[in-house]
């Protein structure tokens, strides 16, 4: 019996180095990776989110070298670009490949207190539903400047299940449904307390 238990731990501490990321900030080193899984995403909400200057930025993206663009995501964290906040990016990284994105917003702007909330993540199209969103917001709700604003507001779309479990699964109790404004879906607001 002990042997099965021991078998079983070894395959649940394999997949659990399978899954190992280490959060690390935006460098140009990963100019690769990162536009592979770009490529990867097939709507322009997803590219937009990956990129995470705002549809204004996105289209911006495109006319400046990487190293501007990973500069301008560094500089954020003290000089926020016109109609955004302070904010703290990181790249989800997995055997020096980016599989992912979460952003750490440092205080709230009205969108934000209403639709956005303090965190913003997204995955790689091909490492969906491994478990690195649920990895990658641990990660950053253990960050002194996550422990620093203490009471964290996440949303999601209304639609968006595997979401919901990554927050819910972090400790994110729901507050409300409110709508995203016309034409749009309803987003679900949570708070996590850290």
């Amino acid at each position: 019996m002990s042997i099965g238990i021991k078998g079983r731990l070894a395959i649940e501490i394999s997949m659990d180095k399978k899954n190992t990321i280490e959060l690390v900030k935006p460098h140009s080193r990963y100019q690769a990776s990162f536009m592979a899984a770009f490529n990867e995403l097939t709507t322009d909400s997803d590219r937009i989110s990956w990129i995470y200057m705002g549809e204004a930025g996105y289209k911006v993206f495109f006319n400046m070298s990487f190293a501007d663009y990973v500069n301008t995501l560094l500089i954020s964290e003290s000089t926020p670009s016109a109609h955004f906040v302070k904010d703290t990016t990181y790249w989800a990284v997995k055997d020096d490949e980016v599989v992912g994105r979460i952003s750490l917003r440092h205080e709230l702007n009205e969108f934000l207190a209403k639709i956005g909330g303090h965190i913003g993540y997204i995955v790689a199209q091909s490492h969906r539903q491994q478990g690195f969103a649920g990895d990658m917001l641990q990660r950053l709700l253990a960050t002194p400047k996550a422990k620093d604003i203490g009471k964290l507001l996440l949303t999601c779309d209304e639609n968006n299940v595997a979401s919901e479990k990554t927050i819910t699964k972090n400790g994110g109790i729901f507050e409300s449904l409110i709508s995203a404004g016309p034409g749009k879906g309803n987003k679900k607001r949570f708070w996590i307390n850290v």
